[in-house]
C-alpha cells in the first residue's frame, strides 16, 4: 500500500493533521512521533480518511479498500493507540 517515500507519507500525514483544528509544522521530533503511532500503511490510511465524524460507507468510499482490510486496520490502529 505504501506509495512514496517513507519521509513523505509522514509528512502528508502531518499535513492532514495541519488540516484539522490541530496546527502541526514539520520537524524531525514530529516526524518519528508518527513513526512510533501508525505504520506506513496506517498512515496511507489516515491520509485518505475523510475529516470528521463518518459512516463506515463513506470511509470505505473515501480510503478505496475493501472493508475487511479497512476493519482490520483499524482495529490495528485502535489497539496499537490504547497501548501506548
Amino acid at each position: 500500500m505504501a506509495h512514496g517515500n517513507i519521509e513523505d507519507i509522514y509528512d502528508r500525514l502531518r499535513k492532514k493533521i495541519d488540516g484539522t483544528t490541530v496546527r502541526t509544522s514539520w520537524n524531525q521530533a514530529l516526524c518519528e512521533i508518527l513513526k512510533t503511532l501508525y505504520t506506513t500503511e496506517e498512515a496511507e490510511l489516515l491520509i485518505r480518511m475523510p475529516y470528521g465524524i463518518s459512516r463506515f460507507e463513506k470511509i470505505v468510499i473515501s480510503t478505496k479498500c475493501e472493508k475487511t482490510e479497512l476493519l482490520n486496520v483499524l482495529e490495528k490502529v485502535h489497539v496499537d493507540v490504547n497501548r501506548k
